[in-house]
């Protein structure tokens, strides 16, 4: 009898019914391991998300057609046809430039975790692929759904491109930008960037670029910027990862020091702190001398330049925290203040002297 039952459930349901709405029910669970294992972990959920809403529709939409409509109505079958030439346009794409990617990607190593980031030629064929599978699903789509005429189908496909050319400002500069981060190698994955926003100056990783915009890692405030990639190329980007020389990245550090304490005795007293330094974190390159100048002597105080030569430019911020307590350190000790007298105050002292 239970038999009976289910048969008599599933009576409506041609066999076509029953083999979308089967494959359709086990693509929905699978979506997410599928996601996972062609997009590397870029944009899983979203992708996954979008394959479940079409794999429900299609369910919905034969569900419908066979029990309420009793396949009497032809806009409804096309109708589900339809969603599965858009399921299998998005399976494709991903297929397609996980192929790509894999040709064409770059090898990337970071926090100990090996991916294959874009670059130039697999974003570009990656724009083209998709590109060329949606002109053939809209196209497959208008003739389904009866759009047989070249009048109709050229009128829907005007529409479309005249969204597009209406939309084109928002979203072209940002393609046409990231393109040309790819291409130039202006900033690559795991590179560490310097730039002004805002009035502030922003050092930080670069995580990923994507089609319109670029995620970084600020490494300041260890949160994650999303930048516009159109916008990113306009802020005067240093790249502090590419080293000018095999020496490394030459950072710099500014102290005010008063007259009352001469050349020799700045130079010995940070001398003496990168010496423990070296001994006890060994961050910079050792062999190669701090550069102690002067930057500029101004009206009460001289304003010492230290430079040195660090390759882990992920950490530059806390290593130049570090070097910095060394160095006050050492000042106390020496007895050389790092303090800087404050120019109203010494002309009031000055003025009660008199």
């Amino acid at each position: 009898m239970p038999s009976m039952d289910i048969l008599a459930i599933l009576a409506p349901l041609s066999q076509f019914d029953l083999v979308t709405t089967t494959v359709s029910a086990l693509l929905f669970f699978a979506a997410q391991p599928i996601c996972n294992l062609l997009n590397n972990g870029e944009g899983v959920a979203n992708r996954a998300s979008m394959m479940r809403v079409l794999n429900a529709l299609i369910i919905l939409a034969v569900l419908i057609d066979a029990y309420l409509l009793q396949h009497k109505n032809e806009f409804a079958s096309n109708f589900t046809r339809t969603l599965m030439v858009l399921y299998f346009a998005v399976v494709t794409t991903q297929i397609i430039n996980y192929f790509v990617r894999q040709r064409f990607g770059k090898l990337r190593t970071s926090n100990d975790k090996t991916t294959i980031a874009d670059t130039y030629s697999s974003r570009g064929l990656s724009l083209i692929v998709a590109t060329v599978i949606a002109l053939i699903a809209i196209i497959s789509c208008l003739r389904i759904l009866g759009f047989n005429s070249l009048l109709e189908a050229g009128g829907a496909l005007g529409i479309a491109g005249l969204a597009l050319a209406m939309t084109q400002a928002a979203w072209a500069p940002d393609i046409i930008a990231g393109l040309i981060i790819l291409n130039s190698r202006l900033c690559e994955e795991g590179d560490v960037i310097q730039f002004n926003m805002e009035g502030e100056k922003v050092v930080a990783s670069v995580f990923r670029t994507k089609l319109f915009h670029t995620e970084l890692l600020d490494l300041a405030n260890n949160h994650r910027l999303m930048v516009r990639n159109n916008r990113l190329r306009d802020h005067g980007l240093q790249n502090l990862s590419r080293f000018a020389s095999a020496k490394g990245l030459r950072e710099c550090m500014f102290f005010n020091i008063g007259y009352e304490h001469n050349e020799h005795e700045v130079t010995a007293m940070i001398q003496r702190a990168f010496q423990a330094i070296d001994q006890s974190e060994g961050f910079r390159e050792e062999q190669y001398e701090p550069e102690i100048r002067v930057h500029d002597t101004g009206d009460y105080a001289v304003t010492w330049a230290v430079y040195y030569y660090i390759k882990d430019v992920k950490r530059l911020l806390s290593i130049k925290q570090i070097f910095r307590g060394y160095i006050l350190q050492e000042s106390i000790k020496s007895n050389i203040s790092l303090a800087t007298p404050d120019l109203h105050n010494a002309k009031v002292d000055v003025g009660r002297q008199s």
